[in-house]
């Protein structure tokens, strides 16, 4: 929880310091856009797969979660205009779900599959797909990417301040201090965070 949250503040700070210009947003309805990517795209969807990592193993956690650009397609198919599912994909979404599957048994079937943090699993990836519809939708507005990207940053760590009195948090910056584990957090706020988000 403390990696989640001191990573995309410091994606936050980055964002601001490029982009330092105040939003103003037209509609109610686009606010809620900004609102719903936030809570799902960071908040909700670090949660869960982080949940699910204490549930199950991380190899299950990276195989399922890969699957997030197939959800994507299918809410895209629903909810935007010219996405459409083939049977190519319809196929080749099965044979990766079956493919999930046999991966979780493991090769055999000892069963070391941990139902809890598998289905985490499967649903973190689900509400991906949700961020990404909803970030499409804000991609057509006529907003700056950066600006936009630091509103959605704003909104998760907002919906996150809850989760960090539900999970063990400490705000202590004192281990900053060794270079390994700032250097790690600023990679994670400003490349897997701020770029990756913003790309």
């Amino acid at each position: 929880m403390e990696i989640l949250f001191f990573r995309f503040v410091i994606g936050y700070v980055v964002l601001f310091l490029i982009y330092p210009r105040l939003m103003r947003i037209t509609s109610l309805r686009e606010e809620m856009l900004f609102i719903g990517a936030g809570l799902c795209g960071v908040t909700l969807y670090f949660l869960i797969e982080n949940i699910a990592l204490v549930y199950t193993l991380a190899s299950n956690v990276g195989v399922i979660v890969s699957i997030a650009p197939f959800f994507t397609a299918v809410l895209a198919h629903f909810f935007l205009d010219g996405e459409r599912l083939h049977k190519r994909f319809i196929v080749g979404f099965a044979l990766a779900l079956i493919g999930i599957i046999l991966i979780g048994f493991n090769g055999s079937f000892i069963l070391q599959l941990n139902p809890l943090g598998d289905l985490l699993a499967f649903v973190a990836p689900a509400v991906w797909a949700i961020y990404s519809v909803i970030m499409r939708k804000i991609g057509e507005l006529p907003y700056h990417t950066i600006g936009a990207t630091r509103k959605v940053f704003f909104y998760g760590l907002l919906f996150m301040l809850p989760a960090l009195f539900l999970f063990e948090f400490h705000f202590d910056l004192g281990r900053f201090a060794n270079m390994a584990n700032l250097s790690n957090l600023l990679f994670l706020g400003l490349g897997a965070s701020a770029l990756c988000f913003v790309t």
